[in-house]
């Protein structure tokens, strides 16, 4: 593809031309200054570049900026147009409004046009007339050099207008994935994990890169709780529906729809706590087998077994203890660490807030920590079926949860 000035009879030599204008560079682009009596310069673009061929084309822009691939006099504006290539086409787009005329007409801002081979471009001084040569686009059709994001981005460039990576963010994105790699291998252990994270967070507020909690990985950030709706009456076929309904036994919290239940008048019936009575001891009739000394009692006693003296006296009956008394026993207390909300959990164990993303899977099967703790922790050990429930399926997420529940639920 070239761009010659419409009033320019002879192209010019091969002295003079200079290689990669603008930014950033380009491979196969090269412009040479205009000639005496002219006030565009030359520009010629190869599309067959052995660089560039796997790639789609470039943006190349117009204008009088230093980063422009064809640079115009002060007299224009820093970005007057661009052209693009998409599928076999070359496209024109104009930057500004009234600024750029194709076929007569002006082009209003953002607007593209196609274009055909010597169609001329009138620029506020000035015109150009492009030259597309077919053969160049023959790379297209050849199995070795395929259009390799057709559908990725399909009006701009995967040379993106932006300066290169540094190095040491190029070097960055190699440690992560040799991480990735070892925890693939189990190689790579949670404190190692926690360093290295670190250390990222460190590289990218170096370059001021900030990263955005995302909830429930459907690409929405994290919001305020909306306050929540005054109750509300219900329907009176509703309420036959939900007065029947009990909470399950031994669940203190009250039934989501009860503040409504009381708002339409109706009662609703709480489920009273579990105790356990004191049987009364039936009278003994037969007593228990006297044991010489020395030897220990049998844990069961025999149908057959003759006993050596019978006591007419009732056996004492020990009593069972009532439910405060077994409040009140000496029990091994949950850790306090277990008491916290599932969501100030997930907070806590990462300092991103990237945990957060299970907080509704794990709320919607489970209504505690320590619940979680009770079905699926042992010896500080958490069993693999919890991280299906909760939906976690990334090993570094794993990691962590499981380094959380050895230091704060181990049993020494």
């Amino acid at each position: 593809m070239r761009l010659l000035p419409a009033s320019l009879q002879n192209a010019s030599s091969c002295e003079g031309w200079v290689e990669k204008p603008g930014y950033p560079k380009l491979d196969g682009c090269w412009i040479h200054a205009p000639q005496a009596g002219q006030t565009l310069p030359e520009f010629h673009f190869e599309e067959d570049h052995e660089k560039t061929r796997g790639e789609p084309p470039p943006f190349l822009y117009l204008g009088s900026g230093s980063d422009c691939q064809v640079r115009l006099t002060s007299s224009f504006p820093k970005r007057l147009c661009r052209l693009f290539k998409y599928g076999k086409r070359w496209f024109l787009e104009a930057l500004l409004p009234n600024q750029v005329r194709l076929h007569g007409e002006y082009l209003t801002a953002g607007q593209q046009e196609a274009l055909q081979d010597r169609d001329l471009i009138d620029l506020p001084e000035g015109a150009y007339e492009i030259h597309i040569e077919e053969h160049e686009s023959r790379y297209l059709e050849e199995p070795p050099f395929p259009n390799r994001f057709p559908a990725r981005w399909p009006l701009r460039s995967s040379l993106a207008e932006a300066p290169e990576a540094p190095e040491e963010l190029r070097r960055l994105a190699w440690q992560t994935d040799q991480m990735r790699r070892g925890s693939e291998q189990d190689q790579v252990r949670v404190s190692d994990w926690s360093s290295f994270s670190q250390y990222v967070k460190q590289h990218y507020l170096r370059h001021g890169i900030d990263c955005v909690t995302w909830k429930a990985c459907r690409s929405q950030a994290l919001d305020a709780k909306p306050p929540s709706r005054a109750p509300r009456a219900l329907a009176p076929w509703l309420q036959e529906l939900l007065v029947s309904e009990r909470q399950l036994p031994g669940l203190q919290r009250e039934l989501p729809f009860a503040s409504c239940l009381r708002a339409s008048g109706v009662e609703v019936q709480t489920m009273s706590p579990l105790s356990l009575a004191t049987p009364v001891a039936p009278a003994a009739t037969r007593a228990a087998p006297t044991v010489p000394s020395g030897l220990l009692a049998p844990a069961v006693t025999h149908e057959h077994s003759v006993p050596s003296a019978v006591s007419t006296e009732p056996a004492a009956v020990a009593e069972m203890p009532t439910t405060d008394e077994i409040s009140t026993a000496e029990t091994p207390e949950a850790p306090k660490a277990l008491q916290m909300p599932i969501r100030e959990w997930l907070e806590s164990i990462d300092d991103s807030l990237f945990m957060l993303q299970y907080y509704e899977e794990i709320v919607s099967h489970f209504d505690s920590l320590k619940q979680i703790h009770d079905i699926y922790v042992r010896d500080s050990q958490v069993d693999p079926q919890f991280f299906a429930a909760a939906g976690v399926s990334k090993l570094g997420h794993k990691r962590i949860i499981e380094k959380w529940f050895r230091e704060h639920c181990s049993p020494g």
